[in-house]
């Protein structure tokens, strides 16, 4: 199991510095499943009523199916707590591991708020699968993205989309255009830079290559370069990878990008 951080772990609008909402007077809603239990901030009404309601409705299913993507495994700690906040900025837990998740009602449409739940819950499976996936690290954020994007799509506003980031603008930090976020890490969860490249990578190697997630995942490592050789046996995964963005979105034009997936191209 790899080591994770203490930070709270935020998956949130582009250039909002996101926290969970308070939450003043939690309810707990009367219907749980298996593996979830549910808590809605009262201010909510019927509205976290009906937001409950429908996350209860997919939750177990889309739990299996991240369970098979991780081997079977089951997170260290259950079950699940989702807590509906008021919040307007997307989702957050304590630490990698931790199963308490809070998501705001006010963060998009119910098919939103499911996925932000499985972006979530895909970073505890990660802390209990290790392989080099942390949550903290741009690698980890990466795949708590894409299976959300992946089991959720067409949901995500253009705000929390990453890949534009990375293809159109040099890193706010190196000031390197398409920096290689393949061959190395990003000690953060934060930089949409490197996201947008771990992002971008692991689609590739899922809807170009046509790897399974169940093959990506178990083959998890320090960084996705690493990854790609434990499945392919090479050492070209940047060249291949950065060869193919460059042909069809030339570098310093506008690439239109404006989803976390573009493959198969």
């Amino acid at each position: 199991m790899s080591t994770q951080t203490s930070k709270a772990h935020v998956f949130s609008l582009r250039g909002v510095n996101a926290v969970a909402h308070p939450v003043t007077n939690l309810t707990k809603h009367a219907k749980q499943t298996a593996h979830f239990q549910v808590s809605v901030d009262s201010a909510l009404g019927a509205t976290g009523t009906a937001i409950a309601d429908a996350l209860l409705a997919t939750c177990e299913q889309d739990y299996a199916t991240l369970q098979s993507y991780f081997g079977g495994i089951a997170p260290a700690s259950l079950p699940f707590h989702l807590i509906i906040t008021s919040g307007s900025q997307g989702a957050s837990h304590a630490t990698c591991a931790a199963t308490a998740l809070s998501i705001g009602a006010h963060s998009g449409p119910v098919p939103f708020m499911r996925s932000l739940v499985i972006a979530e819950e895909d970073e505890v499976f990660e802390a209990s699968f290790g392989h080099g996936w942390n949550c903290g690290f741009s690698n980890g954020e990466g795949l708590s993205r894409v299976l959300a994007n992946d089991m959720v799509p067409g949901v995500e506003p253009q705000g929390f989309v990453s890949p534009p980031v990375w293809l159109d603008g040099p890193s706010d930090v190196s000031g390197v255009l398409r920096e290689d976020w393949v061959n190395k890490t990003d000690q953060t969860d934060t930089n949409y830079f490197s996201i947008g490249c771990s992002v971008l990578f692991l689609n590739w190697m899922r809807f170009q290559l046509n790897f399974s997630w169940k093959q990506i995942i178990a083959a998890g490592a320090a960084t996705l370069g690493e990854t790609y050789k434990n499945v392919t046996g090479k050492n070209d995964g940047w060249v291949a990878f950065k060869a193919l963005m460059d042909s069809k979105f030339p570098p310093g034009k506008p690439s239109g990008v404006t989803t976390d997936n573009p493959f198969p191209l």
